[in-house]
């Protein structure tokens, strides 16, 4: 019985691995940065980056993705305060002092994914994802690649 019941949890790990880890892995092909260059996220290799810088964008156009990083914003406080403001029909899913998430609707009122980080003093990176079918899965392994550009 012990044996099986090893077996299983085994499974059950290597299952959720491949779920979590799994659409991480794709999403490493390509680099999306802010317009200042500041910040960066990770999408597959296969969407478009925008012209300008910032933003790109599925094959199908199911799924796209911002990036930025505000210049008018003092805290990250604020910026938490703000962002609640902004997108009223949505949940918070993470608010701690380095990282904060929200899921719910974009301001357009589709589905969406948003992630903002502080990296330095008055300074910070925001990704949103929308995504038109589907689940938030892809779009919060997507966010989960902000970061500071290097």
């Amino acid at each position: 019985m012990k044996m099986r019941e090893c077996g299983m949890r085994w499974c059950a790990c290597m299952v959720a691995l491949v779920l979590v880890a799994g659409p991480v892995c794709w999403a490493a092909d390509a680099t999306v940065k802010s317009r200042d260059g500041g910040c960066q996220a990770s999408v597959p290799a296969s969407w478009t980056l925008g012209q300008i810088g910032g933003s790109a964008a599925s094959p199908d156009g199911q799924v796209s993705l911002t990036i930025s990083s505000p210049k008018m914003i003092d805290s990250f406080a604020e910026l938490k305060q703000t962002a609640q403001s902004v997108y009223k029909d949505s949940k918070v899913t993470k608010n701690a002092a380095s990282d904060f998430v929200m899921e719910g609707k974009s301001i357009t009122g589709k589905p969406n994914v948003y992630r903002a980080i502080p990296i330095g003093p008055s300074k910070f990176c925001i990704v949103e994802v929308i995504y038109e079918a589907g689940g938030p899965e892809a779009a919060r392994a997507i966010v989960a690649t902000l970061k500071a550009a290097k």
